[in-house]
């Protein structure tokens, strides 16, 4: 498996693999309105690109097959984190928080955060982050779990 930055002609790529790892692996959390607002929430093609495009997420990839992307912003935020559904417990996730961390490192960067789903947050525990604020959002009418997880970086 490596990790490397993402290439262009991959967005669509990014996408489904976006769309079916939200609705196979949050669904046991949440709602199907839920993750149906969650998935279409970027339906649109051209946006989407951009989207990706200016993030230049990390892809973790093994023999040609994306397993998983994530995305670091300036300020430490990690936004979009997703391993392919079928790939979940290889070992994908914890090469792309490796990158994160690496970059984090290089950046200077004293802080990651995340807001977190129901079915991410025990990787994200895993991986030494701390859950600093739970919150239920209201989403088609159904209670909608966010952990708010940060770590120190460089420690």
């Amino acid at each position: 498996m490596r990790v490397r930055r993402y290439r262009a002609g991959e967005e669509e790529t990014l996408r489904r693999l976006y769309a079916d790892s939200t609705r196979i692996v949050n669904g046991p959390f949440y709602t199907g309105e839920q993750i149906e607002r969650w998935v279409t929430r970027y339906d649109d093609p051209d946006g989407w690109v951009e989207r990706i495009r200016d993030r230049n997420p990390f892809v973790a990839e093994r023999d040609g097959v994306i397993l998983g992307f994530a995305e670091l912003e300036p300020d430490g935020h990690i936004d979009f984190f997703y391993c392919h559904h079928a790939y979940q417990r290889q070992g994908a996730g914890s090469a792309l928080m490796r990158a994160i961390t690496e970059e984090a490192d290089r950046l200077g960067l004293t802080r990651l955060h995340a807001s977190v789903s129901a079915a991410a947050v025990k990787f994200f525990l895993a991986m030494g982050f701390q859950i600093d604020e739970t919150r239920d959002n209201l989403v088609c009418g159904h209670p909608a779990r966010q952990y708010l997880m940060s770590r120190s970086q460089g420690d």
